[in-house]
């Protein structure tokens, strides 16, 4: 069985997985990019990469057969609805992100699938967004100490395994807020709007350091939500 502990030279020791240590290791590790098996792996990674986040641009392709050069942008929402690249609803939430200074570079996207989640999930798309800010600034490669991952910062340890089962691409910002949006929608069913939002930052009962965190977590997500656009 593999230890869970990597060991290097230059990097000295470290925990395996998805912890911005061992990836730091993984991909700039002068011993590991020396080895030639493992910077083709390394090339084929950065490729998956290129492919997961390609350039913003005007359209999208749905897979479904009627893909056609030159429609708009557009993402299935609720019971097949579809989220148009120009709708108000669009334009209202990309000057929502725009207002807590998320960068222009993939607003528009994140702002259809924001929408799009939303209306899949029966969530307010503020909500989401506001968690979204607070979790990752927007960032679709963020990863944190907690071995959380993406644009939602899905949490690998107890999410991982189903992201995996279903194919779920967490480096990818539309499947990363869809199933982070899910996630949500799970624990605001369960709990209420804010109690959900505190489970999804890992609130444990009966447990004051957590509830600490937790509170001020759901703060900051109220601070973002509560924010009047000029």
């Amino acid at each position: 069985m593999q230890s869970p502990i990597a060991f290097c030279n230059r990097c000295r020791g470290m925990r395996r997985g998805w912890n911005t240590r061992y990836i730091r290791h993984r991909l700039f590790c002068a011993r590991w990019l020396r080895n030639p098996t493992r910077l083709s792996s390394l090339i084929v990674l950065t490729a998956m990469l290129l492919l997961a986040f390609p350039r913003p641009s005007a359209y999208v392709f749905s897979g479904d057969g009627s893909d056609r050069p030159g429609q708009p942008i557009e993402h299935l929402g609720a019971k097949g609805k579809t989220v148009q690249a120009g709708s108000p609803e669009v334009h209202w939430i990309d000057a929502f992100l725009k207002s807590n200074a998320i960068q222009e570079a993939n607003r528009s996207r994140l702002a259809q699938s924001i929408l799009a989640s939303a209306k899949k999930y029966d969530l307010n798309p503020r909500l989401i967004a506001s968690v979204m800010v607070v979790e990752s600034r927007g960032n679709p490669f963020a990863i944190s100490g907690k071995d959380a991952v993406g644009i939602m910062q899905v949490h690998l340890p107890t999410w991982g395994s189903a992201a995996d089962r279903e194919g779920i691409n967490l480096l990818k910002i539309e499947d990363n807020i869809d199933f982070g949006a899910r996630i949500l929608k799970t624990y605001v069913r369960q709990y209420g709007v804010w109690e959900g939002v505190k489970r999804y930052n890992g609130f444990i009962a009966d447990n004051p350091i957590s509830e600490q965190s937790a509170n001020q977590y759901v703060a900051k997500v109220q601070q973002v939500y509560e924010y009047q656009q000029p």
